[in-house]
């Protein structure tokens, strides 16, 4: 069974911890085991994207902070090797980044490192320094402005551009941000009216091999199926996928997860779309 074309970006949960409990994030708000993905698993995964010719963004970290995971480069290489046509995106808090460590993730593949800033001036400071000396000394590599939406703009293959970004978030409060499907305080009393966008394009693969609905499924409460029993395809195309986004597409949100939360989704029509490309792979 092959896999839908239209995947769009793959996360892949290489550690479930995070340092940080921040506000606005499920980050250590329940407890939670730190476990490590074995390379075995990575592989596995990688390869089942790479037999599918997968030429998305591909990210080694999922609901937790991937710079704790010491073994990053070594990944980000993996990552790199057998999926040549990805880009390869990471997000990071910077509290474990030094010019060393990032200098070692762009050695190993990595093209575009995104640095959220929660903290004050102070810490602000501290990472634009860190910045600049690591443009200075990796050739390549170039600043760009801040936000997702300039690291995941479309690049010819074969021409991603190597970039790290800073993102200011210090004015970010829980009550301004999503809810994260009612896993921190704000769920929702009646389900939106809206689609989503996430089970449609995006695949998010636990420690374990669970490919779980989406980021905001922290407890993996919705288990599409398990890549290492069932392989990719078969995960991404079964029928608890296939639920979800047959209700999404009518926007109908009366589902688990999605029923308490705020995601502001997006136009339904592209779902329907989508939907549609989705059937005819299902029944080739």
């Amino acid at each position: 069974m092959p896999l839908n074309p239209m995947i769009e970006n793959v996360q892949v949960q290489t550690i479930s911890w995070c340092n940080r409990s921040c506000e606005f994030c499920p980050s250590r708000k329940f407890p939670r085991k730190l476990e490590l993905i074995s390379f075995d698993t990575f592989q596995r995964i990688l390869e089942e994207l790479a037999s599918v010719g997968f030429a998305g963004r591909f990210s080694p970290y999922l609901q937790g902070e991937p710079l704790l995971d010491k073994r990053m480069p070594e990944l980000l290489a993996m990552a790199s090797k057998t999926l040549p046509r990805a880009k390869l995106l990471i997000q990071t808090n910077g509290d474990f980044l030094t010019v060393e460590k990032g200098l070692a993730l762009f050695e190993a593949g990595l093209h575009k490192l995104i640095i959220n800033v929660y903290d004050d001036k102070e810490q602000l400071g501290r990472l634009q320094n860190l910045v600049a000396a690591l443009v200075k000394k990796r050739p390549g590599l170039r600043q760009i402005r801040s936000g997702l939406g300039p690291m995941i703009r479309s690049e010819n293959r074969g021409k991603i551009k190597r970039e790290i970004s800073i993102d200011n978030k210090t004015w970010w409060r829980g009550d301004s941000q999503e809810n994260w499907a009612g896993n921190i305080p704000g769920a929702l009393a009646e389900p939106l009216k809206k689609s989503c966008i996430r089970p449609f394009n995006q695949l998010y693969v636990h420690y374990n091999g669970n490919a779980v609905l989406c980021c905001s499924d922290w407890k993996g409460e919705v288990v599409l199926g398990n890549v290492l029993e069932q392989g990719l395809s078969a995960v991404w195309l079964g029928p608890v996928a296939t639920r979800y986004r047959e209700k999404l597409a009518r926007k109908d949100r009366r589902l688990k997860l999605c029923a308490v939360c705020n995601y502001c989704g997006r136009h339904s029509w592209q779902d329907r779309l989508m939907l549609a490309v989705i059937r005819f792979f299902q029944k080739a």
